[in-house]
């Protein structure tokens, strides 16, 4: 499954475990945007720590 940048914000937006990185210097978005890049769980290999991407784009749909 591709990771877009509307993906990534759907996931997001659904993830309980969304929490904000202030210092999210590590990614191109906007420091404000909902997205996993902003996620204090997205690491600098792209992937979510707690591993919920792909269960959160299966339960939700998207």
């Amino acid at each position: 499954m591709k990771k877009t940048s509307e993906t990534m914000k759907a996931v997001a937006e659904r993830c309980s475990r969304y929490s904000h990185d202030c210092c999210c210097s590590k990614n191109t978005t906007k420091d404000s945007e909902v997205t996993c890049q902003t996620c204090i769980h997205y690491n600098t290999e792209n992937v979510c720590d707690l591993d919920l991407y792909s269960e959160i784009m299966k339960n939700h749909n998207i």
